[in-house]
């Protein structure tokens, strides 16, 4: 894949967290465990990309949209894991994304809490 075809460090991560906050929304163990999979992949790319690129995203925007991403309305009825109501801003860092010891099933689990305890 060429630069001009390869998916923007912004598209990437927006994907990446709305991944994270649909697996922390399912209560559906099959799809919880696909959306964190491909969370995992997107990491990967994420990982990859243009240090000055990623620098320059504001990743609290990119958390509210990929809320929003994960909040659709077509995923409702599965949805019973945490409520509705994230934080404004994103609870990670892009040194903890970008970080070799990242974890998704942490992160995931970090989401619930969070949402649990507001």
């Amino acid at each position: 894949m060429d630069e001009a075809t390869a998916p923007k460090p912004a598209d990437l991560v927006r994907a990446f967290l709305a991944n994270l906050m649909k697996a922390a929304l399912t209560s559906n163990d099959a799809h919880s465990l696909a959306w964190r999979t491909e969370a995992a992949r997107l990491r990967g790319e994420i990982v990859h990309s243009d240090p000055g690129a990623l620098a320059r995203l504001k990743l609290d925007g990119l958390w509210w949209l990929a809320v929003g991403d994960a909040e659709s309305p077509d995923l409702r009825p599965e949805e019973g894991q945490i409520e509705y109501g994230q934080p404004k801003t994103c609870p990670f860092t892009l040194e903890e994304i970008t970080a070799a010891a990242f974890d998704v099933d942490l992160a995931v689990d970090r989401l619930i809490k969070s949402a649990a305890t507001g």
